[in-house]
């Protein structure tokens, strides 16, 4: 009996030196994935912002700043992103992309105060979408 009781202590150290790894480790690893998730959501928020600036500046049609070529790299922005993202935020985010690639055009290409109207939908609907790619 007085064997197992001077082994106790040694267990109860090791035990928690176990425990305590594996709190690290744990930690570690979601710091880790929180600073993946940020930096994929940091290059998705950027491929926004020539098209950001341009829109708030106010000077061109709608048509003319959200072209193919600012579509072509905002996806590969959303595709990058895309798999940091839970199902339900991937839903919410082709959701409100669908929304952004299909729904704002210039109405009245021209015409100064259809413009501006034009410009704040488009950016409503950037900010809708880039609403997902919050920092944690």
């Amino acid at each position: 009996m007085e064997c197992q009781s001077e082994y106790l202590p040694l267990v109860g150290v090791v035990l928690g030196a176990l425990i305590g790894a594996l709190a690290t480790l744990f930690a570690a690893r979601l710091s880790w994935q929180r600073f993946r998730y940020n930096e994929a959501a940091a290059n998705f928020r950027a491929a926004f912002t020539p098209e950001i600036y341009r829109l708030r500046k106010g000077n061109e049609d709608v048509y003319k700043i959200l072209n193919d070529e600012a579509f072509e790299r905002q996806e590969r922005g959303k595709i990058i992103f895309e798999p940091y993202l839970s199902n339900k935020q991937q839903e919410k985010l082709e959701k409100a992309w669908q929304h952004h690639r299909h729904a704002v055009r210039s109405r009245a290409p021209g015409n100064v105060d259809q413009r501006k109207k034009d410009n704040k939908a488009a950016l409503e609907c950037i900010n809708n979408l880039l609403a997902v790619a919050k920092p944690k």
